[in-house]
Order: structure tokens, then C-alpha cells, then sequence
């Protein structure tokens, strides 16, 4: 089950988008502000560093979100926090393997929804109540 500090956080940027089966993938960024001690080890050598980029704005520290959409439509979605780099663009280039995982954990998690809609859509519609197609 995702965080609900992920489902909750709006305010997303999609930064890339492409086609992966029948779904629609992006991958989009929203700022993240959470309190970055309770997140890195402030005992750790980089972190000096990383709070002097940070507060000087040439990396930003981010919430990645994948989604896969049918239609439109929600049908799965992957979440990774605490992503810091210069930009989003920035670290789909440098990472593309951990975006590749989000996508894909959508895409599957789209999948195994879709199965279950169109199963309980036969259940419900097709099977029981005899509707024939237009």
C-alpha cells in the first residue's frame, strides 16, 4: 500500500511520458519538504554538502511518481521519496534504471487492476444481466 503522504501530495509535475502496452506512463516530480534529518544521516560525510545544494537551490529534493493510465484513468502507480538531484530531467538521465523500476511497477500493478475490472465488470454486467454490445 503506498503512503498516504504520497497519494495525498498533489502537486506533481509530469516530466516525461510514453507508451508502454496499452497504458499511458508518466513519470512526474513534486517537491518534497520533509524534514531532511529525519531522512539522511546527519553524521554522514555528504551531508554537509547536501543541505549546503539543497538550501542553495542547485539540487532539489523530490518525490518521484509513476503512474500508468488506460484511458485516462489511474490503474496503477510507484512512488519513490527522497530523490535529490539538479532537476528531474537531471535524474532520469543519471538514474534510468530506478525510473524504469517505477514504470514498471505501474504498468503491473495497471495490469492486475485491469484483469480485476474486467472480471467484475462480467460478474456484474455481462454474465448476469445478459447485456448484449451496441
Amino acid at each position: 500500500m503506498t503512503h498516504t503522504f504520497f497519494q495525498n501530495n498533489d502537486n506533481f509535475i509530469v516530466e516525461q511520458q510514453f507508451l508502454r502496452d496499452e497504458f499511458t506512463i508518466e513519470i512526474a516530480f513534486a517537491p518534497d519538504d520533509t524534514q531532511l534529518d529525519l531522512l539522511f544521516d546527519t553524521d554522514a560525510d555528504y551531508y554537509p554538502e547536501l543541505i549546503e545544494n539543497l538550501e542553495s537551490g542547485v539540487w532539489q529534493h523530490m518525490i518521484v511518481r509513476a503512474q500508468a493510465l488506460y484511458d485516462g484513468k489511474v490503474m496503477g502507480e510507484s512512488y519513490l521519496g527522497s530523490v535529490v538531484a539538479e532537476t528531474p530531467a537531471k535524474w532520469l538521465a543519471d538514474v534510468p534504471s530506478q525510473a524504469e523500476d517505477l514504470a514498471q511497477s505501474a504498468a503491473e500493478q495497471a495490469r492486475t487492476e485491469a484483469v480485476r475490472m474486467l472480471t467484475k465488470l462480467a460478474q456484474d454486467f455481462a454474465v448476469e444481466k445478459n447485456i448484449t454490445t451496441l
